[in-house]
């Protein structure tokens, strides 16, 4: 059988336009952390200073990283220091065009002249340093963005602050050492307006420590941390959880030191647990910075939060607050059994610079423990008996298909002395369509349940009646399932509860924790074609290749292709031309396009052509290229009339032979 996957889309050649930026200078001091004896240092130029952010939004553009202000090594030694920046949100809207972020290093030895460093990895963030004399020398970073093409002109040129790294004699091993970071909370989706990235940084003792530091994190589906650098990323699955982050200091008498930080990774707020008649705070989490200090202050920007809770059985939504509609926080009033389970959620819109930006916080649940009367506590958990990549939780499955077979197993316990629950029923949603192997109570089989349509949660509610909790007793609920009618990439989360009647005839409600089933299809498919842009054109050119546009090169993909197969056999991705290169004149281009790989190229006019074929369970993978591989637009040396030039390409993914 062949399986195939086709996308077209048209390549437009259009005209970039260039903004750029100035710089200035400023005299500072550096002083030797060994000595009272102060040395005048003027900078290369005046330090652009650290990017301010609200939220994750850059109100400023400067550095998220600098360079460390003293460096201790020893003459021979090789040691690396780092630095970046990045832009702000309103210096992005305004440039026009395609850029791409450079790095230059500048030294000194004597504090008032630089020179370009030309080691080898000069034009990079991290720098490596060997020095062959005793002595102080001065660094600073330069990061700038560069327009493509033959003039190459930059704009927006950030200056580091000043880095001194001192050769010595001899070495020296630090004792202790202390791990602080940027921000304590990250994000966990992506998003314009969230915080996902921050910095770790390592803090010896003594300070002149003359050995080499390296990251670790304990938890890499959290997120990650550039080894060298001690930049983490969060992941943006969003999954929830705390890692630790650990510095190493490698002495060199060959022991090490190490220490950590914990930083949590959410979605914004965490769940409040509190007894009957208390109330409860709900804190939006992270750095939240002010949003006050733009690049440009003449635009007004703003922000609001809006809170909300919901029903966690029938999901009713209602605004809460609407008072105060730029609140960080959230306190309920007296919590009563009733509010057991209840969601509070918020929406965040920031307007900046023209733009108005958005983002939903995760649901965070509010758990109400009673005074007295029954305690009822449910722990819920989810099993793939079928598939698992290593990804899933107890509550939250992946990649699961149509025949999966998934067993839910729940443990309701009355943790109580105080009172009873009679004449309860157990509930857990499931999604509509969903077929029902077997159901157990207690270990046993049983056919006492009934699986009832709701319509307010779009789900099919399968309950179980008869229940009875004398004082600590428990009862076990298990239910096998098979997955049916799957037709898309889809998720469904629910939320098992229970209710009864305590001792005194009063009704009592009860929730367990949140399910979340994400659905895919086990297929591959082209999810994305970019357009293709080489740039304005003469009209009469040389014989040659043009490359694309820079921010059309790696790291950015021209495919984004999604691989959800589980039997990965091997599949080919070919691409053709179709058609010459016309005009609205219809005029035809002297040009065409090919495929380069390495020294080899293929043409692609009217021409399918095999790109990549993956070998057995090999997933195929977007697909981009650096500047001179992949698809390029070779031209004839020829005139070539005035106009927009398009042609259309076809994707095609195919089994393999």
């Amino acid at each position: 059988m062949m399986r195939k996957s086709k996308k077209r889309w048209l390549l437009i050649l259009v005209f970039i336009s260039i903004l750029s930026a100035s710089s200035f200078n400023r005299h500072y001091k550096s002083v030797n952390a060994q000595e009272e004896e102060t040395t005048e240092v003027t900078p290369y130029k005046k330090p652009s200073g650290n990017s301010s952010k609200f939220l994750g939004i850059r109100l400023t553009s400067g550095y998220s990283l600098q360079p460390a202000k003293e460096t201790y090594l020893e003459v021979g030694q090789t040691k690396a220091i780092s630095g970046n920046a990045v832009r702000s949100l309103g210096t992005l809207s305004l440039t026009l065009g395609y850029t791409s972020k450079k790095y230059q290093w500048y030294k000194s030895t004597d504090g008032k002249n630089w020179s370009k460093d030309t080691s080898s990895s000069a034009n990079k963030k991290t720098l490596n340093i060997t020095p062959d004399r005793e002595g102080k020398t001065y660094y600073q970073l330069e990061v700038y963005w560069q327009t493509p093409g033959l003039l190459g002109l930059t704009t927006t040129h950030l200056y580091s602050d000043l880095a001194t790294v001192n050769a010595v004699p001899e070495p020296v091993d630090a004792t202790s050492v202390e791990v602080t970071t940027d921000d304590d909370y990250l994000y966990n989706s992506s998003n314009d307006i969230v915080n996902t990235e921050t910095i770790a940084h390592a803090h010896p003792n003594p300070t002149n420590f003359t050995g080499t530091v390296s990251w670790s994190i304990d938890n890499d589906k959290l997120a990650t941390i550039d080894s060298e650098t001690g930049e983490i990323g969060a992941n943006t699955s969003r999954l929830s959880g705390v890692v630790r982050v650990t510095a190493i200091l490698h002495n060199p008498n060959g022991s090490t030191v190490s220490n950590y930080k914990d930083i949590t990774i959410g979605g914004g707020l965490e769940d409040q647990t509190v007894k009957a008649g208390q109330t409860a705070t709900f804190d939006l989490r992270g750095n939240i910075g002010d949003l006050d200090e733009g690049d440009d202050k003449e635009n007004e920007s703003n922000y609001t939060i809006k809170w909300y809770k919901e029903d966690p059985i029938t999901h009713a939504r209602e605004q809460i607050q609407k008072d105060d509609p730029q609140a960080l926080s959230y306190t309920t009033p007296k919590a009563t059994l009733n509010d057991d389970g209840t969601l509070f959620l918020a929406i965040i819109q920031v307007k900046y610079n023209g733009k108005t930006y958005s983002y939903t916080t995760n649901d965070a649940f509010l758990y109400v423990k009673p005074e007295g009367g029954p305690n009822i506590s449910i722990t819920n958990t989810m099993k793939n008996s079928t598939y698992n990549d290593g990804t899933n939780t107890e509550n939250m499955l992946f990649g699961v298909n149509n025949g999966d077979q998934i067993t839910y197993h729940d443990t309701l316990e009355n943790n109580t002395s105080g009172g009873r629950l009679n004449d309860a029923k157990y509930t857990l949603p499931l999604r509509n369509g969903t077929t029902i192997k077997s159901v157990k109570v207690d270990g046993v089989e049983t056919d006492n349940y009934e699986l009832s349509k709701n319509s307010t949660t779009d789900a099919t509610d399968l309950i179980v009646s008869n229940l009875n909790f004398d004082i600590n007793e428990s009862h076990t609920v298990d239910v096998e399932t098979e997955v049916a009618g799957i037709d898309k990439k889809d998720s469904f989360s629910s939320i098992p509860y229970i209710s009864g009647k305590d001792d005194d005839g009063v009704s009592y409600q009860k929730i367990g924790n949140q399910n979340v089933i994400n659905y895919t299809l086990d297929a591959v498919a082209i999810k994305k074609a970019n357009d293709i842009d080489y740039g304005t054109l003469n009209s009469v050119m040389s014989e040659g290749i043009l490359n694309r546009q820079d921010e059309l090169n790696l790291p950015n993909n021209i495919v984004d292709i999604e691989d959800t197969r589980r039997n990965k056999k091997p599949v080919t991705l070919s691409v053709e031309q179709v058609g010459e290169f016309t005009n609205e004149n219809s005029d035809v281009l002297s040009g065409h396009l090919r495929f380069y790989n390495g020294k080899n190229f293929y043409d692609l006019l009217d021409n399918p052509t095999s790109i990549y074929q993956t070998e057995n369970d090999e997933t195929l993978n977007s697909q981009g290229w650096s500047r001179d591989e992949g698809i390029l637009l070779y031209m004839n040396s020829q005139m070539n009339k005035a106009g927009t030039y398009k042609t259309t390409l076809s994707w095609e993914i195919s089994d393999s032979v």
